[in-house]
């Protein structure tokens, strides 16, 4: 019964030797939450300025827009890296990707409204 037991442990471990954190992938994540926070922080100072937030605003939002493509880039290179733990990478693609896209879609709509 021990020995079942113990079979049964040992498969349901699960070991990760060899692999590690991408470099790319952890800038890539870092660079979303950065982006993220430049984003909800134009959001808060335009609505707290009633949508007159000037162009320091504008600045601030073209600076997370270039920093989520960097972060973007990142974490597209760091997918062809062997042996790595994928949840940094996924995280930041996906983070980064759903905000340019915002990012592109507020500066269109600024631009024909």
């Amino acid at each position: 019964m021990d020995k079942k037991f113990e079979k049964a442990e040992k498969k349901t471990k699960l070991k990760f030797q060899g692999r590690k954190y991408s470099k790319r992938g952890v800038a890539s994540m870092l660079l979303s939450l950065v982006a993220l926070a430049g984003f909800i922080a134009a959001s808060v100072l335009s609505g707290m300025a009633k949508g007159e937030g000037g162009l320091l605003l504008g600045y601030l939002g073209m600076g997370t827009l270039i920093v989520s493509i960097i972060g973007f880039v990142l974490g597209i290179k760091s997918f062809k890296e062997q042996d790595i733990l994928y949840f940094q990478p996924i995280f930041g693609s996906v983070v980064n990707g759903i905000l340019m896209i915002g990012f592109v879609s507020l500066y269109l709509i600024g631009m024909f409204l």
